[in-house]
């Protein structure tokens, strides 16, 4: 029987220091079947070689040079030329565990699931650490293998929802089967891609796994624009929550859905109204956009379902008295 083939894309961009570890990572797996594609993303430093270097070495190893678009337009290059039969991503700084692709194949197939997850860990070292296989005995694998359905893990997307919600978001920590990409790809020049993109894919799946072991090495790089003093492209996270909104009220009808990714946008654009108002200069527009980002949850309330009464006190506090808010709430 020919084994499925799993293609495996990473997105590179100025990661010369870590990029080889992420290479190996994946050249190492229990799971052999693979077609690797390593897309260099107009890199300006050396990783260009390195990625030749390591194709030259494995036969697996596709290379994509192409000029600088960001991170979404490099993982659509690769998924462009995508021949597996299931798509797992790895960010090129990151690592994943040498059982990774083999746990999370025979855990998806195991429950008929179309795609598999896991926890990640959060490094900081350029050792990577010793991931512990999971178990196969069958009690570890009742407690700690979740089975949810599409609506279970669009729900489990929200920290509402679920105490790990944030595996359910990104993108890279899954394996799933190819069918999932067809005609959906990542938004070109965003961040927060993973916000715009992920639920799409649960929305096409019937059924999930979640196997509660870590398995993904998370980097927490020095710099990031994620990480560093806040910049005014995160906002672009509201408009991917606008869209799910969107998404789920006139595409699939789920008001509950769509209440969830409401009440999100609104936590969210509280928790960036600080930072930008003290942070960036004349953003005075974008403020006001947040504050109706909470204005709209309150207001959609009644076409939503009803929040909570310390959100609804908590939310009006805010729009009212924001220093107040965050000397009372946030400090």
């Amino acid at each position: 029987m020919v084994e499925p083939l799993i293609t495996v894309i990473v997105p590179i961009y100025k990661v010369e220091a870590y990029l080889e570890r992420a290479i190996l990572s994946i050249t190492n797996q229990t799971y052999s079947h693979m077609q690797i594609i390593l897309v260099d993303d107009g890199s300006p430093d050396n990783c260009g070689s390195i990625c030749d270097t390591y194709a030259k070495k494995d036969k697996r190893i596709q290379v994509i040079h192409k000029e600088n678009g960001g991170l979404s337009d490099a993982r659509n290059a690769g998924l462009d030329a995508a021949k597996g039969d299931y798509i797992a991503f790895l960010d090129s700084d990151d690592y994943i565990a040498p059982f990774f692709l083999e746990v999370l194949l025979r855990t998806l197939n195991a429950t008929g699931s179309d795609v598999a997850l896991c926890p990640y860990q959060t490094v900081t070292e350029l050792e990577p650490v010793e991931f512990q296989p999971p178990s196969k005995d069958k009690e570890w694998e009742k407690a700690h293998y979740f089975v949810y359905d599409r609506k279970e893990l669009l729900l489990n997307m929200y920290d509402r929802n679920h105490p790990d919600a944030t595996y359910f978001i990104v993108a890279w920590n899954k394996l799933y089967k190819a069918s999932l990409w067809k005609e959906i790809r990542f938004p070109k020049g965003k961040i927060h891609e993973d916000e715009a993109t992920t639920y799409k894919i649960l929305d096409k799946a019937k059924k999930g796994v979640y196997v509660k072991c870590p398995m993904y090495g998370y980097f927490s790089a020095p710099s990031s624009i994620t990480r560093d003093a806040f910049h005014i492209k995160r906002l672009q996270w509201m408009e991917a929550l606008t869209d799910r909104i969107a998404f789920f009220e006139k595409q699939t009808g789920e008001i509950d859905l769509a209440f969830f990714a409401c009440k999100a946008r609104a936590d969210g654009a509280i928790r960036y109204y600080y930072p930008l108002k003290e942070q960036v200069k004349d953003s005075e527009k974008e403020q006001e956009q947040l504050k109706e980002y909470v204005r709209a949850a309150l207001r959609e309330q009644k076409t939503y379902g009803s929040l909570a009464l310390a959100t609804r006190i908590g939310y009006r506090l805010f729009l009212f008295w924001p220093a107040l808010y965050k000397k009372l709430i946030i400090s």
